[in-house]
């Protein structure tokens, strides 16, 4: 007896991969004032790291705290600007604060 058709079990892992999908982000390395720039690396942002991939000195990857945390270490050595590929997803009611659900606020 199958518990799931193709379609429902594809369906599920299609959920369940867009549910834990990094956010894809590059660092962008800017030279002067605008004159010209170039993606550095490319990053996944999970939620509790980064990986950043880059591609000179033979293509290595970090893992950092978080893409923001990528950007001011590299900015050490030039400007670097972060920016995001992918949207910010949408907050889910699991996401929502404990503290705005004070019933007391609007009395």
């Amino acid at each position: 007896m199958e518990l799931w058709t193709d379609e429902e079990f594809d369906s599920l892992l299609e959920t369940m991969a867009h549910e834990g999908a990094p956010r894809r982000f590059a660092l962008c390395q800017v030279r002067g004032d605008r004159e010209d720039g170039r993606v550095y690396a490319y990053g996944m942002q999970f939620d509790d790291h980064a990986v950043v991939r880059r591609f000179e000195e033979g293509a290595l990857a970090d893992i950092m705290q978080s893409a923001e945390s990528a950007r001011r270490m590299w900015s050490r050595i030039g400007q670097f600007r972060l920016v995001w590929i992918d949207p910010a997803p949408e907050p889910t009611e699991d996401d929502e604060d404990p503290a705005d659900d004070d019933p007391d606020e609007d009395a």
